[in-house]
C-alpha cells in the first residue's frame, strides 16, 4: 500500500496512528541522483504518537535495496538501507532548543508536511560512505590469494632489495 504523501503529523499523533506501506522507486529522486539504481520500492512504518510533555514524535523505520558500486571491483552490489526515524514536530527554528536529545527535529511550518521528503532525506543520511560485497562475491584482487603471491614476489624482485643486501 502506497503512503500518503502530504500529511498532518500534529492530527496523526494525537490520534496515535502508525503508517505502514511504501513509496514507489520512481518517487525518490534525491536517492536515484545518489545511487546507481533504487531496485525496490522503500518499505516504511511510522508511529505517531505524544510523548510525556504533549510534543509530537515520530518514530520507526523505512529500509530499501539500491545498487551502488563496489570500491574494489568497481561492479554493481545491491545493499539494503535501513534507516531508524526518531523526530520530534516542531513549528520553527526558534524551538530547536526544547527538541529532546534523542530526537532530531522536523520542522512543519503549515499543517501538512510532505512525508517522502524526511524519509527520504533519513535513507540518504544512512547511506554507507564506502559500498563493497560480501566476502567471497568480490572480483576485485583484494581477496584473490593469488594477487598476495605476486605482490610478495615483486617485494622480492624490487630495486631496493639490492640496498637491503648492502645493509646487512
Amino acid at each position: 500500500m502506497a503512503l500518503p504523501t502530504q500529511i498532518d503529523p500534529r492530527k496523526l499523533a494525537v490520534q496515535g496512528i502508525t503508517l505502514e506501506g511504501e513509496i514507489a522507486a520512481k518517487d525518490l529522486t534525491r536517492l536515484n541522483d545518489s545511487v546507481e539504481a533504487v531496485s525496490s520500492a522503500m518499505q516504511v512504518q511510522l508511529q505517531f504518537s505524544l510523548d510525556e510533555s504533549r510534543q509530537t514524535i515520530v518514530t520507526g523505520m523505512a529500509s530499501v535495496f539500491v545498487d551502488v558500486v563496489c570500491q574494489r571491483c568497481l561492479d554493481l552490489v545491491n545493499i539494503e538501507v535501513k534507516a531508524s526515524v526518531s523526530l520530534q514536530v516542531i513549528w520553527s527554528e526558534d524551538q530547536l532548543a526544547n527538541v529532546a536529545p534523542n530526537y532530531e527535529p522536523w520542522i512543519v511550518v503549515d499543517k501538512f508536511a510532505d512525508l517522502n521528503v524526511v524519509i527520504e532525506d533519513e535513507i540518504l543520511l544512512a547511506l554507507p560512505i564506502v559500498n563493497y560485497h560480501n566476502i567471497g562475491e568480490c572480483t576485485g584482487s583484494a581477496f584473490d590469494p593469488k594477487a598476495d603471491t605476486v605482490m610478495e614476489e615483486a617485494a622480492v624482485d624490487s630495486p631496493f632489495s639490492v640496498l637491503q643486501q648492502l645493509k646487512k
